[in-house]
């Protein structure tokens, strides 16, 4: 393809082995023999381009830090278009990001660069820029808000290694003009404002963070990291994706702000005699927003209605991992489990600090509803055909525990989400760096026809943690939110350092709600969302540009509201190095 991959790293090293050797017997020759004063200045020389040397060659064996998710240049694109494309060196899954800039392909000029910045390393500074004209429009951007008008993000970083022990400090700061803007009517119905009320109780996703601006600075894709092998373990504060999906994960993504995590977790995929394993085990902390509803929200006939929420902050304990079949290639199978609990209602024992790893049925655990902790679940497939140049993948999940055996067999569908994807490559050159991607995505929140005789609540919804599945005020999941459907097209065009691409989505705003509180069809709230994008490399610089319109039908379920909505974001990426 378009970049040269790491064979070229093996060949640089072999050439520098071959110099550092030759360096060295005549060092040994030198020194046998005896040097005499005048050779003393010649001896510092060498030793000089000895010790130049090792740091290179060192540095080539060095694990680069990680890229931060959504990195506006597409790297992870590539690199999984790359896998697509045939490239054998591309072996993971993809499923547990983000991945270490030690597993991307980089070009002989950038290793060489990269190996003069050995101790210390000064990352590429971003700045996002998004404007919405008339709704709080935006998902996947970590710790930017939904939020009309002007808001931006600004993470300068640097990296530093020792040996086995490496330090990634990439802080964001964010800035949102958060203006008002048109939210859910208090004038509604008693009945339906009743149920509306219902997610504002168990749920901390606030429509409005506060009514000012809103301004947040936070340790943003920061780690510190030992590396044993294979294996890296550290505390982090980045963003963390699990599953096959691009546009949506079932369990975890960059929809809300990272939060604080010790991790276990697999820098590369582990070969066994059986195939290939990827994992990651964590243990963190999540916080609320800081912000709710005014008292209006939730007083109806003089009442107030208001469940006040626990203040203390979350454990959270989750589990990812991943299998390649060494028989069946390009196939990865996996599982992700996740629970959180209130800091005060966390017990002492192992399995307090570590649920992940009990049983699935409740009938195996006990007294599992009194530890008042709430779980999210999903298995995933993702199958790559590179003769065909396509993927498949898929995303089953589940909102809570399956009592046993015979619940699962019964009720399958209860509190069950699904997300199934697809995308194939065309070339356009028979040297494969110019090509077309098409991917579709479909996304699955609403419950299902079992809902009718035994309702789950909605997904990231729960009894125990009622501040659902959330940090910081944003789901931790999906975007589109609690009982949302979406359906995601995305052609783009691909060559070096050039992405252009079109997206087109449909979304329907949580159907759980519509469904308990309308009788008629036509209060539906639906988006149909048109996106422009491009990337463009200038040098030292990046630019990525987005244009969405998007047209609202009955925002926020009343009838006949309609919305055009015109989002233009704007992100840079300057490498400083």
């Amino acid at each position: 393809g378009s970049i040269m991959f790491l064979k070229l790293k093996k060949k640089q090293i072999s050439q520098l082995n071959k110099q550092f050797i030759n360096i060295k017997n005549n060092f040994l020759k030198k020194l046998k023999e005896g040097a005499e004063k005048k050779d003393k200045i010649a001896f510092k020389n060498m030793k000089k381009q000895l010790f130049a040397l090792l740091i290179l060659l060192i540095s080539n064996y060095v694990s680069a830090q990680n890229i931060p998710l959504g990195f506006i240049d597409f790297i992870e694109d590539r690199l999984r278009n790359e896998q697509l494309l045939g490239n054998e060196s591309v072996k993971i899954s993809f499923a547990l990001r983000p991945l270490s800039e030690s597993l991307i392909p980089i070009n002989e000029e950038n290793e060489r660069k990269d190996g003069k910045r050995f101790v210390i390393k000064f990352l590429p500074l971003i700045f996002n820029q998004q404007l919405n004209t008339s709704a709080p429009m935006g998902r996947n951007d970590g710790a930017m808000i939904p939020a009309k008008g002007y808001q931006m993000l600004l993470s300068p970083g640097v990296y530093v290694k020792y040996g086995k022990l490496s330090i990634q400090i990439r802080p964001e700061y964010v800035f949102a003009d958060n203006p008002n803007f048109e939210t859910f009517p208090t004038s509604e119905d008693d009945n339906v404002r009743l149920r509306y009320i219902r997610y504002l109780n168990f749920m901390d996703n606030p429509e409005r963070f506060g009514d000012r601006s809103y301004q947040k600075l936070n340790w943003g894709q920061s780690n510190i990291s030992l590396t044993i092998n294979k294996f890296a373990i550290g505390l982090s504060s980045e963003n963390l994706w699990w599953g096959p999906g691009r546009y949506n994960s079932l369990i975890m993504s960059n929809n809300a702000p990272g939060f604080l995590h010790f991790s276990l977790k697999t820098k590369e995929p582990i070969q066994t005699r059986i195939g290939n394993f990827e994992g990651q085990l964590i243990s963190g902390k999540l916080t609320s927003s800081g912000f709710d509803s005014p008292d209006s929200y939730f007083i109806i006939n003089g009442i107030n209605q208001r469940i006040p929420k626990q203040q203390d902050w979350r454990y959270v304990s989750g589990l990812s991992i991943n299998y390649q079949p060494k028989w069946v290639p390009g196939l990865f199978l996996g599982i992700n489990r996740v629970f959180q609990i209130y800091e005060s209602d966390l017990g002492n024992g192992f399995s307090d600090y570590f649920p992940v790893i009990t049983p699935f049925q409740k009938k195996n655990l006990s007294n599992e509803d009194g530890k008042l902790r709430d779980q999210v679940a999903s298995i995933f497939l993702r199958w790559v055909f590179k003769e065909s140049k396509s993927e498949i993948y898929f995303e089953y999940g589940y909102n809570d525990h399956k009592q046993n055996i015979k619940d699962l067999s019964t009720s399958p569908s209860h509190s069950n989400a699904i997300l199934v994807g697809f995308g194939k490559i065309f070339n356009l050159n028979s040297t494969q760096n110019k090509y077309l991607k098409f991917n579709f995505e479909h996304t699955q929140l609403q419950q299902s026809a079992d809902r009718l005789v035994r309702p789950a609540g909605a997904w990231y919804e729960h009894g125990s943690v009622r501040h659902g599945y959330t940090n910081r005020g944003q789901i931790m999941g999906a975007g589109i939110g609690p009982g949302g459907n979406s359906q995601t097209v995305d052609f783009s065009m691909w060559s070096k350092d050039k992405v252009v691409g079109l997206q087109f989505e449909r979304l329907s705003h949580n159907l759980d709600f519509f469904y308990d509180a309308y009788s008629s069809y036509e209060n539906k709230w639906v988006d149909l969302n048109i996106s422009a994008y491009a990337y463009k490399r200038f040098g030292n610089i990046g630019i990525q540009g987005k244009i969405n319109t998007s047209f609202t039908d009955n925002y926020q379920w009343q009838l006949s509201n309609h919305k055009n909505n015109f989002q233009l974001q704007v992100s840079i990426q300057y490498h400083l190095q």
